[in-house]
């Protein structure tokens, strides 16, 4: 009995055994189908993000030259428009000028011919109106002006033609730069999203919401105003309000200024609102502000709400597209290399 029991018993191991196994077999087909899709995405995702990234560095890289003979021929072309159309200011008037004198000799010559037949003076005249007909110099220049004015003017035309597809050229160039560049920017925002689950305080990358105050500089302000108090609940409302502030549309503490002949917004240091915050919690506070009204400026003007952006947090910037790249790839490794080992493991 004991002996038909354990024969039993070793039957059930072994078909638990072969279960196990034809499950790992399973398991690892699975694995394998995994692992080649994961391959296949990571080999898409690379050749997508390598073309976007080369066509972008091309277009980088080609833009600033299309730029410079752009303005360079802009600049020749405008300055021969200038030249021609003075010269044929001046043919014109020339013209208008021959003209009429021509129209004043002819009307003395007519005024000479209806003088009496005897006045002794009418042979003189008529001889002198016979020679005029012949040689007619004024007439001559009139028509030699003429014709320069007409291939001056035609030069003209031929001129503002090619400025005119010079134009159309580059403002081709310049859409399909800001299609790219918009690519680009939906690149980052589904970036942003992948990443936003991933990146943590440890990490070098990090998510920062522009337009978001900084809320270690106001707690560093209330602890030097309040050492004795809870200055935490003053700072959390402080932090509530400041941020109320930055995100209403109808505050706009912004000037104009010219830096090195460029005009720039900058934030007004005279703004109310500001020398109050700036004379009651110092600078530190002051500065958090100014910077999330800078941010919120440029990412969401409408100041409404926050714009999230991918943050290197070693140098105080946003990331770059490159760098982001790198990061997901490197996340991309390490998880084929736990698929690995989990494999191996089995």
């Amino acid at each position: 009995m004991a002996k038909r029991d354990l024969e039993e018993e070793l039957k059930k191991e072994r078909r638990l055994i072969g279960s196990l196994l034809y499950e790992i077999d399973y398991w690892k087909q699975q694995l394998s189908v995994m692992e080649h899709e994961h391959n296949e995405t990571t080999s898409a995702l690379r050749g997508k993000i390598d073309s976007l990234m080369a066509e972008m560095n091309y277009k980088d890289c080609v833009l600033p030259d299309w730029e410079l003979r752009y303005n360079g021929t802009m600049r020749q072309l405008m300055s021969e428009n200038v030249v021609l159309r003075e010269e044929i200011r001046k043919g014109n008037e020339e013209i208008i000028k021959l003209k009429y004198e021509l129209s004043l000799q002819t009307k003395e010559l007519e005024e000479c011919k209806s003088k009496n037949d005897n006045d002794p003076d009418r042979g003189t005249l008529l001889n002198e109106t016979e020679v005029l007909k012949e040689n007619v110099p004024c007439q001559n220049l009139v028509e030699t002006l003429s014709s320069q004015v007409a291939a001056l003017k035609k030069e003209l035309q031929e001129t503002s033609e090619a400025l005119e597809d010079i134009t159309s050229e580059y403002s081709g160039l310049t859409v399909k730069h800001l299609l790219a560049n918009q690519e680009l920017q939906d690149a980052r925002k589904e970036s942003i999203k992948g990443l936003n689950d991933i990146l943590n305080s440890k990490t070098t990358l990090g998510i920062k919401r522009m337009g978001d105050i900084n809320h270690k500089a106001f707690e560093v302000a209330c602890l030097q105003k309040f050492p004795n108090e809870d200055w935490r609940e003053t700072c959390a409302k402080l932090c509530s309000l400041w941020q109320q502030n930055v995100q209403d549309p109808k505050w706009h503490p912004f000037k104009i200024i010219d830096i090195e002949g460029k005009l720039q917004r900058v934030i007004d240091e005279d703004d109310a609102k500001l020398k109050e915050l700036r004379n009651e919690y110092g600078n530190t506070a002051y500065e958090a502000v100014g910077t999330a009204l800078m941010e919120m400026n440029e990412y969401n003007a409408s100041g409404t709400y926050p714009v999230p952006e991918v943050w290197n947090r070693k140098e105080e910037r946003k990331a770059t597209v490159k760098e982001i790249v790198e990061y997901i790839i490197k996340q991309l490794k390490i998880h084929k290399g736990k698929g690995k080992r989990k494999r191996n493991t089995m």
